[in-house]
């Protein structure tokens, strides 16, 4: 009879676990486009990110102009307040910038060119889902594990609990 109510545990177990997977689903929130503004030396400007990359800042009063191998900033008078260059090191390398100027000297348009060396690439966010989704289920299956182990006489759970942690992380990372 002690067999059949672990047969009975078991399965119990299993559903609850199938079923907690597929009702988990983590989807991060949708990146909102988010303007800075500032002050720099007088001269208000704001920058905000496009969609394909490039990044746009207007100033209301001033000019940009390109010199060289870098942007300057100007204010009203002529004088350089500020300047841009336009190869940005990164940790992994360089990245090369193309400017665009634009509304009298007011608008400025960053695009990136060219990197070299090795840079980070961004984490796919279905990656990050579905280790989301396998950590939640190691969780869960590692307490049914502990519950499993207890009803074995405690020290079962040594067993129980990494299996059903695995497990749990296994059904997890394969749920969409």
């Amino acid at each position: 009879m002690r067999v059949d109510r672990i047969a009975v545990t078991a399965v119990l177990a299993a559903a609850v676990t199938a079923g907690a997977a597929g009702v988990v689903h983590a989807a991060p929130a949708p990146a909102a486009a988010v303007s800075v503004q500032g002050n720099e030396q007088g001269i208000a400007f704001t920058t905000t990110p496009a969609a394909d990359g490039r990044l746009v800042t207007t100033v209301a009063a001033g000019s940009f102009a390109v010199t060289g191998g870098a942007v300057a900033l100007s204010d009203a008078a002529g004088t350089v307040v500020a300047v841009v260059p336009l190869t940005v090191q990164t940790g992994g390398g360089a990245v090369d910038l193309r400017p665009v100027v634009g509304d009298a000297g007011r608008t400025l348009t960053l695009a990136p060119v060219s990197a070299t060396g090795e840079v980070q690439p961004v984490q796919d966010e279905t990656t990050a889902r579905k280790q989301y989704n396998a950590g939640v289920g190691a969780i869960i299956g590692a307490g049914i594990g502990a519950v499993l182990g207890f009803f074995l006489g405690g020290v079962g759970a040594l067993v129980t609990v990494p299996i059903g942690a695995g497990i749990g992380a296994l059904i997890g990372f394969s749920t969409p």
